[in-house]
């Protein structure tokens, strides 16, 4: 069954970068190679730029099972690691060792394997290193297989190939279409041609003209098994179209149809084999072209982020291990308590003696030049609590979050002011995630209300602006974010559900001030599957009283004079309930 998934298979991004996603066998001199009893296999799968993330392979050679391990490297560049999955680590500068955990200890005699996984970030190149030892004893050659580049240069000419007979032994990882050569029906033009969309730069595209119908194909110079393509969309991307593979660049066999593309990144899970892969494209989703910033092949799928499975998978499908892991406790736990603002958090505790899980940040004075990413970060670490982020954007053509403000003109403009705000803003949300930071991201927050600049010009245009958002930030490699939606599930002249961006670029869907069970039914039935909240409200929720949301987020204290309500109060109420969470109940995340 093709499976898509869309941020849970999603495009966007921000400048800096797009997923990089490629393999490196590292090789061995023959001579140590003879008397080597360890292969390993390095492969990137994910580089956007400054960081990484790598997947290691162990293949036990010898006859005799190993039961505890340590392997060591020597980086040729400057990468340091940061996060680990499946291994703990130590470095001291380019010299890095990974040491099993409990779970990975041992590895089968006579080829078995264990693997292990994590992230670096770096500067300049991302060179993989050329030696590995295991319990000290030198490893040798990988284990053989195909590569992704063959050693002839085949014709780009899709009606005249050279048929390469189908490779035998284990499927190459990582991106079999990159730097391949390609054409496609038609190129908007020379700076937007069909090569930039297999060269793994996040900020080159290639666009065809403005008609229907379009395509463009890689060549990927022998068969392979396919069993994942990403089409990562710039703004004017394929309502519907087809992939399609060919052995000979003539005859072409469809693997996956839609007619309901939306744009973002479409990871794609399919099932076929070729040499050719096509997208097909009949019907465009704007008025402008086709265009892709990446076309990716796999014959293996990219690895998966570690993380729990609690029945949703996140909007991101590269999200880390953090994000899936804040997901799921949200979707597993109740009355997780916030509040807006460092001072007002400590109002709380002050009130009640705990302190809330959540505090609740804003972006709206980083276009203005009033950056706070390091007091977050600090508290973050301190604290150990949850940390949320709402965007009072100031519009980008001048005035306030609340003036008229006419974007559409700029959403293909990525030299627009408001691309360099997107751009800054998932910048500084890229930052607390190399600082080890998940972070609940509020963007375009009420969307129903019709008082905000960005509701001013309806669903449509709302919903294209917040798919933008996410693609930049998938394009800057920020994959610390948690994509929450927000609206008015009552009260409103439009539904909360007509706001709506897709399950492919939301992760938890959140409703403002109103935390009646009737607005609990109503924000459940937009979420389906996916995890709800209050993520703005003037008092905090009564566990014996209210509906059951994962979560709230009181509002600022200067208004709570101002609600009608006590909410000095309902704090002190709330706190004493044992159901309400409050940080000092909150799981290690620095573990996650």
């Amino acid at each position: 069954m093709t499976h898509r998934v869309r941020a849970r298979g999603l495009l966007a991004g921000a400048a800096a970068a797009v997923t990089v996603l490629s393999a490196a066998l590292v090789s061995m001199p023959s001579a140590q190679a003879a008397a080597a009893t360890c292969q390993v296999q390095y492969q990137v799968t994910n580089d956007w730029g400054s960081g990484a993330t790598t997947n290691l392979i162990i293949t036990n050679t010898s006859t005799t099972p190993v039961n505890g391990w340590t392997l060591a490297w020597t980086f040729p560049g400057n990468q340091v690691v940061g996060d680990i999955w499946n291994a703990t680590k130590t470095q001291s500068g380019a010299n890095v060792t990974a040491t099993n955990v409990s779970y990975s200890a041992g590895i089968p005699a006579n080829g078995g394997t264990v693997s292990f996984g994590f992230n670096v970030t770096y500067s300049g190149s991302n060179p993989a290193p050329t030696a590995f030892t295991l319990n000290g004893a030198a490893c040798g050659d990988p284990t053989p297989g195909p590569s992704g580049t063959p050693t002839s240069t085949p014709s780009p000419n899709p009606t005249s190939p050279s048929p390469t007979p189908s490779p035998t032994g284990t499927a190459p990882a990582g991106n079999l279409a990159l730097n391949r050569p390609t054409t496609a029906s038609s190129n908007e033009s020379t700076s937007l041609s069909s090569n930039l969309a297999v060269d793994g730069n996040g900020a080159t595209r290639w666009s065809s003209l403005y008609t229907d119908p379009q395509w463009i194909q890689v060549d990927l110079g022998a068969t392979y098994p396919i069993a994942q393509v990403n089409l990562r969309w710039e703004a004017a991307y394929g309502k519907a179209y087809q992939l399609q593979t060919s052995t000979d660049g003539t005859t072409w066999t469809p693997v996956y149809s839609t007619t309901t593309g939306d744009g973002g990144l479409d990871a794609l899970t399919v099932t076929g084999s070729g040499r050719y892969v096509r997208m097909s494209g009949t019907a465009r989703g704007t008025a402008w072209g086709y265009s892709l910033y990446e076309f990716e092949v796999y014959a293996v799928k990219p690895p998966t982020p570690p993380g729990p499975n609690c029945g949703q998978d996140p909007a991101d499908p590269q999200a880390n291990s953090k994000v899936r892991n804040l997901i799921c406790y949200l979707k597993t736990h109740q009355y997780v308590s916030g509040q807006t603002d460092l001072p007002d958090a400590d109002k709380v505790q002050q009130l009640t003696g705990r302190y809330p899980a959540i505090v609740a940040f804003d972006f709206m004075e980083y276009t203005k030049g009033s950056i706070q990413t390091q007091q977050v970060i600090d508290w973050a670490k301190s604290r150990k609590g949850i940390v949320a982020f709402q965007w009072h954007w100031y519009c980008p053509h001048g005035g306030n979050y609340s003036a008229p403000c006419d974007f559409q003109p700029d959403l293909n403009n990525p030299s627009s002011q408001l691309y360099k705000d997107i751009d800054l803003v998932v910048g500084e949300l890229k930052k607390m995630g190399d600082a080890g930071v998940p972070v609940l991201f509020r963007p375009l927050h009420e969307a129903n209300n019709n008082y905000m600049w960005w509701t001013k010009k309806g669903q449509s245009a709302y919903q294209q602006l917040w798919r933008l958002i996410y693609q930049r930030a998938q394009l800057a490699g920020a994959h610390n974010i948690v994509w929450v939606f927000n609206g008015m599930a009552s009260g409103q002249g439009s539904s909360l559900a007509s706001w709506y961006p897709g399950d492919a670029y939301v992760d938890l869907v959140t409703s403002d001030y109103f935390q009646s069970w009737s607005d609990f039914d109503t924000t459940k039935a937009v979420s389906g599957s996916k995890t709800t909240g209050v993520a703005e409200t003037f008092s905090p929720l009564n566990p014996n009283s209210d509906a059951p949301w994962p979560y709230f987020v009181v509002w600022a204290s200067r208004d709570w004079t101002g609600s009608g309500k006590d909410v000095a109060g309902l704090w002190k109420t709330a706190m004493a309930n044992p159901k309400t969470i409050s940080i000092d109940q909150l799981p290690d995340m620095s573990a996650w």
